[in-house]
């Protein structure tokens, strides 16, 4: 509404790999002129190959037109993986989890595992040369991370923010 009101038009794309996979093709196309991006859970996907991954051209093509935008690493402490219904993969079982439905099962990354998804979130953004705004969502990136949610965890949000203070483009401005 907000942005409506501001005179934009508003094009909104979910966050599942063919989402982001879209968004981007549309931008290389000059439909979209400007980015509100608030889904990252598809980069986390594509590091650790889950459902959601949006491929690696995902965060790459706004930062390489110049376009401008404001990211928000909503979802990428968390994977969405396919499984038997309420099945818990072996691989998972010492990681926090909830299930969003009976066969798409959350587990929460680690301290070291989204260490990993912060450092594809910058190599991604390296083409970024300017107006750009990261936001870091400090009291959780999703509902499920917030300190009330079942993967709140709090280590892992610090090594998350850490990685991506270190490594984010100078060029963008970052906001907690």
């Amino acid at each position: 509404k907000l942005f409506r009101e501001a005179g934009y038009d508003v094009v909104v794309f979910h966050a599942v790999g063919s989402g982001g996979r879209a968004m981007e093709q549309l931008m290389k196309e000059g439909v979209i002129g400007a980015v509100f991006d608030y889904a990252l859970g598809e980069i986390a996907d594509d590091v650790f190959g889950g459902l959601r991954a949006g491929g690696p051209e995902r965060l790459t093509v706004a930062g390489a037109l110049g376009l401008p935008q404001v990211i928000c690493p909503g979802g990428a402490e968390h994977l969405g993986i396919f499984v038997e219904p309420n099945t818990v993969p072996d691989k998972y079982r010492d990681h926090k989890h909830v299930f969003h439905s009976p066969v798409v099962f959350v587990p929460r990354l680690n301290a070291e595992e989204i260490v990993q998804v912060a450092a594809d979130i910058c190599r991604r953004l390296k083409s970024t040369t300017g107006n750009a705004v990261f936001m870091l969502p400090l009291r959780g990136v999703r509902r499920y991370s917030v300190p009330s949610g079942p993967l709140h965890d709090a280590e892992s949000d610090a090594a998350f923010f850490s990685a991506l203070r270190a490594g984010l483009p100078a060029s963008g401005e970052v906001v907690e």
